[in-house]
């Protein structure tokens, strides 16, 4: 259900330097499901040109959050053993959502969502566990448009398990057009303020 709204067409990774992971999907389409933009209002001081667009981010070594236009979806993973994980999950958004009519139900739907999405995800998690865990699997291959990301995760890990200062303190540099695309945002948000000043005049 998820990639109704958030298609795998439009996903691309959006990664600076840092201790995290991520991509965002733009533009975000409407499926018919709790998710779908428009069912709550966006952020009140949102730039126009983000209110198409959601961002999904893995912060080492333990949270990952999803932020849409108008809520935020985030999950904190807290470690038992090598085996067991407690995910707590908070789901977040702003007052002003919180004013139209029917919005404690909205919200209600969209927890809802999000719990069977990430309860979805647990699964395939477990599934991937168990399959690496085997005496007959001897690694594989990533598929670089798709994990990409997790590989990158992974190796910040591996990084910080290595007692070497080289790579214990190493910070991942961004993608190459991280700061291609972050330039051409602000570019396109200066554009359409000139605009609205022009259409103001």
């Amino acid at each position: 259900d998820l990639c109704k709204v958030s298609g795998v067409d439009e996903h691309r990774r959006h990664q600076g330097r840092g201790m995290y992971m991520g991509f965002a999907t733009d533009p975000l389409t409407k499926g018919g499901t709790a998710l779908d933009p428009g069912r709550l209002p966006v952020y009140p001081a949102l730039r126009a040109h983000r209110s198409t667009s959601a961002y999904h981010l893995a912060l080492f070594p333990n949270t990952f959050f999803s932020l849409y236009p108008d809520a935020l979806f985030r999950v904190v993973l807290s470690p038992s053993s090598p085996g067991r994980t407690i995910e707590h999950a908070t789901l977040m958004t702003h007052r002003g959502a919180l004013a139209v009519p029917d919005a404690e139900q909205k919200m209600e739907e969209l927890y809802a969502f999000w719990d069977q999405i990430n309860t979805e995800d647990i699964e395939i998690c477990e599934n991937v566990q168990k399959g690496t865990s085997v005496s007959a699997y001897e690694g594989g291959r990533f598929s670089f448009r798709f994990e990409e990301p997790v590989h990158r995760f992974q190796n910040m890990i591996v990084d910080k398990m290595l007692a070497t200062p080289e790579t214990r303190y190493r910070i991942p540099d961004g993608d190459a057009t991280y700061h291609e695309y972050a330039e051409e945002s602000e570019m396109l948000y200066h554009a359409r303020c000139d605009d609205a000043e022009v259409v103001a005049l």
